[in-house]
């Protein structure tokens, strides 16, 4: 590994660090100026594209990138966001990574369903389906899971309209993806989504069923953290 490579993984480090000691636990300020010194970090390698290192940069960047926008997101700042996302879809492109691209693809297409942009965000969101669909790795399937719960997350908050019982089968695709690779974060999500769904059609047996495997999920989040 030649130093700027080095370099760009131990960036790679400090936003994943971020990521799991700040975001995940609200302190949205702190995260996002870690976020922002290594977006410039990156930038200050000043590296083209006849580098060795170069597409390496870009999928970090477009990481980096897409951290820095959800954050924006939940601070309420859709324009800020849309700004963001278009940004890191150029650096994914540029990365020449199929999950990497779906990734910024994805998260694009969130920021414009926030905006309320629904038509132009659920294209995003399909286009980077189609890339995740592609491959078997984790990264793969981990993409194609959260790809399932957003379906549901949609169609529960009413900007996409489907039956309780397709949110149910959403959530069902997103558990048959995620259980086996232990995303818990994930597998919380999907049980969330079928619960609710669960609870609009009365079963209200069948939804505690859902929140306490959401609790159990979410536990087991929590044994990873202190972990890492």
């Amino acid at each position: 590994m030649d130093e700027t490579t080095g370099t760009i993984k131990n960036i790679e480090s400090k936003v994943e660090k971020a990521l799991w000691e700040h975001e995940v636990h609200n302190q949205l300020a702190e995260a996002q100026e870690i976020y922002q010194d290594a977006e410039k970090e990156l930038l200050s390698l000043e590296i083209g594209p006849s580098h060795p290192a170069y597409a390496e940069q870009q999928r970090v960047l477009s990481y980096c990138l897409m951290r820095q926008g959800n954050i924006l997101r939940q601070q309420g700042k859709p324009a800020e966001a849309l700004a963001m996302g278009r940004l890191e879809i150029t650096a994914a492109s540029l990365s020449g990574d199929e999950v990497t691209l779906a990734r910024a693809l994805m998260s694009n297409g969130t920021n414009f369903l926030v905006a309320g942009k629904v038509e132009q965000g659920l294209q995003l969101v399909d286009e980077a389906y189609k890339l995740f669909k592609k491959g078997n790795s984790y990264e793969h399937k981990q993409g194609l899971g959260w790809y399932w719960i957003m379906q549901a997350d949609l169609a529960n908050a009413g900007l996409t309209e489907k039956q309780p019982g397709k949110v149910l089968a959403f959530a069902n695709h997103a558990l048959e993806m995620l259980v086996p690779i232990q995303n818990w974060p994930g597998v919380a999500r999907a049980y969330a989504a079928r619960a609710i769904a669960h609870e609009k059609i009365g079963e209200t047996e069948q939804a505690a069923k859902d929140r306490k495997e959401q609790q159990l999920a979410e536990s087991k989040i929590a044994q990873d953290e202190s972990t890492v």
